[in-house]
């Protein structure tokens, strides 16, 4: 007689339709060269911290030899919320709880005087 397999996982572990902040963050980042022509591009960066996950968001040039400029870091357990945004200086900027929180946080920081100004910066640059 063959013996049955026995399993205990839920039915209810697969993934639906869960947005995760890095793919939230990976489509900021296209977004970006398509804005600039490519005179400005965002690259992510991951890495596990433990049971935490830490995204750096990047502000690259390639007309200047591929300059790149940290713009903030977002850190998230492997539950994905809450999250944080750390400033390029290591100073949380905010925290979210919820999806629909951290993409408003995100646009904040994203449409920022600040991050306006360094994308303005090395356009012009490029342009020289």
């Amino acid at each position: 007689m063959a013996k049955s397999t026995l399993d205990l996982w839920p039915e209810d572990i697969k993934v639906a339709d869960m947005v995760t902040p890095l793919s939230i963050l990976k489509e900021q980042a296209s977004l970006l060269g398509q804005k600039t022509q490519n005179l400005v591009e965002a690259e992510v960066q991951t890495k596990p911290l433990g049971a935490e996950f830490s995204h750096s968001f990047f502000l690259v040039a390639p007309p200047l030899d591929n300059y790149r400029y940290k713009l903030f870091e977002v850190h998230h357990p492997i539950d994905l919320y809450p999250i944080k945004i750390v400033d390029e200086n290591g100073g949380v900027r905010h925290e979210a709880n919820s999806q629909d929180q951290f993409i408003g946080q995100l646009k904040e920081v994203l449409t920022s005087e600040k991050t306006k100004s360094v994308i303005k910066a090395l356009i012009a640059q490029s342009q020289s």
